[in-house]
């Protein structure tokens, strides 16, 4: 009897809102039964009994999902990104961060990494976005409770950044594994830019009504979906590439012959599929694939320095140099509007800018010389820096560039919001703008430098990658490199939290966005 009365005590006080040992001992009382020392022994030696009971379940299940130990480990080491699928959604993350200011998001302890893919006219059209948390690909095949939960990881921080916010003009392409389709998690984001990619892997092969089902799921609730094949011959293909909007080809493992030979087959299959070409790695291999009926372009090509014949370095680049100097040397405005008068594009540039929408400005300027005034000369040298990107000869890929090259510069700020001071985080911005120009202008660093004159810290940092700028830009560069464990480190040397830098990614990443259109 008094076994069942204290297991009763034990189910109310895991309903209530009372710390256990109190919970426990309101409900003796009003059985009646005598309260004290004896009492609260007995409470706590049910608890941890049920504790152990738990833990032996917990432990069990764990040994029936994993067959082997590396799969245990690998496991446990994404389960410190999240909990496993089930308790994510039922117990709070605790913050942990640098920061005096609690943040009010669960923290990110894996970065999510992007890549630009490109459409057609060589701009930004999306971005491939993963985990930057690795774990061996073999592993991770082998284990479909590690698959889901990975897949539920990046999608629960995709949804906690706000990832919604980039997509009005970009499509976000989230891979995940042909175990998850089914799993009500890939439903959180509202399907708007989402395109689900699936890998057609022995999984999605041996699961085929499932995969089919999950597939077509997806479709209905209104997301777009991809596959990533590595054939498209057999005929059980036919159904699934009916379902998918895209078919990403990599490039890197086959020649042109039998690539073109896959789009054809894709084709005779799904005649409304769009290609999207992956793993290019150099501008000769873009061009190739430009001749062929792919949509979209993905790879390291895009900020790949290559030695061109010729340096990019024309006369409007000169001229924007120029006034950079001008600026830098606390030139006055006349000098400045006399600069400007010089060069008829850039003046009707200036003045097309100003009075932009996006300025918002409520009259007309009609001036160079009120253009300048209101600017200023910290935003008139950011916007001059934006024109090297895009004035005289391009390869078409300057755009890509200067969107990269923005939301590096934008990142590096965010993060020194704290630690440097206004006049800092303008220079540290342009450090990160230049960052690249020596990609546009086909130019060593050393050389693109000695053509305008910088702060001594923004020299050290391009340069050498050293001086009170660097852990700010390095760190940017390494969130665009999915690295994570240096991501990790650099952020710690720097004072913030994993969630908090995830964070400024993402409004980088809408900033750039707003500021390129």
């Amino acid at each position: 009897m008094i076994f069942l009365t204290a297991s009763k005590i034990a189910t109310i006080a895991g309903e209530s809102g009372l710390p256990p040992d109190e919970r426990g001992l309101n409900e003796a009382r009003r059985l009646g039964m005598p309260d004290g020392d004896g009492f609260l022994m007995l409470d706590r030696l049910i608890g941890m009994l049920r504790g152990k009971k738990a833990r032996r379940r917990k432990d069990a299940e764990h040994g029936r999902l994993f067959a082997s130990q590396r799969e245990q480990a690998a496991f446990r080491k994404l389960n410190m990104v999240a909990p496993l699928a089930g308790e994510v959604d039922q117990t709070p993350a605790q913050v942990v961060t640098h920061s005096a200011a609690p943040l009010a998001s669960p923290p990110a302890k894996a970065i999510v990494c992007r890549e630009a893919v490109l459409g057609k006219n060589t701009r930004v059209a999306g971005y491939t976005l993963s985990l930057g948390y690795k774990i061996n690909p073999r592993v991770r095949a082998s284990s479909i409770s590690i698959q889901r939960l990975y897949d539920k990881v990046l999608v629960r921080n995709l949804q906690e950044m706000g990832i919604q916010r980039l997509l009005a003009y970009r499509l976000a392409f989230v891979d995940v594994s042909a175990s998850s389709l089914e799993m009500p998690f890939l439903e959180k984001p509202q399907p708007q830019g989402i395109v689900y990619v699936v890998g057609t892997n022995t999984q999605l092969v041996a699961n085929h009504a499932s995969g089919l089902a999950g597939l077509g799921r997806l479709r209905a609730l209104g997301y777009r979906t991809g596959l990533r094949a590595e054939v498209v011959e057999p005929p059980g293909m036919a159904p699934f590439l009916a379902l998918v909007d895209f078919l990403f080809i990599d490039i890197g493992n086959s020649d042109i012959p039998v690539i073109s030979d896959r789009m054809d087959a894709a084709l005779r299959l799904a005649p409304a599929i769009r290609f999207v070409a992956t793993n290019i790695q150099t501008l000769e291999e873009y061009n190739v694939c430009a001749s062929l009926p792919f949509a979209y372009y993905q790879g390291p090509f895009i900020t790949r320095r290559e030695k061109l014949d010729a340096p990019k370095m024309d006369a409007g680049r000169i001229k924007i140099l120029a006034l950079l100097n001008k600026l830098r040397s606390d030139a006055g405005t006349s000098e400045l509007t006399a600069l400007i008068k010089q060069n008829l594009a850039l003046s009707y540039k200036l003045l097309r800018y100003i009075n932009s929408p996006g300025t918002g400005l409520t009259h007309k300027v009609a001036t160079l010389e009120q253009a300048l005034m209101v600017l200023g000369g910290q935003k008139f040298y950011r916007w001059l820096t934006l024109l090297l990107f895009t004035s005289g000869e391009s390869t078409g890929l300057d755009w890509a560039v200067m969107e990269n090259a923005l939301i590096r510069a934008r990142l590096a700020e965010l993060c020194a919001r704290d630690a440097l001071s206004a006049e800092e985080r303008d220079e540290l911005f342009v450090a990160g703008m230049f960052s690249l120009l020596d990609v546009v202008l086909s130019m060593p660093m050393e050389d693109v430098l000695k053509q305008v004159s910088l702060p001594p810290w923004v020299d050290e940092a391009l340069l050498r990658q050293a001086g009170k700028y660097a852990p700010y830009l390095d760190l940017a560069i390494a969130c665009e490199q999915s690295d994570n464990d240096n991501v990790a480190a650099l952020a710690q040397a720097i004072g913030l939290d994993l969630w908090r830098v995830s964070s400024f990614h993402i409004d980088a990443m809408l900033w750039a966005q707003e500021t390129g259109e």
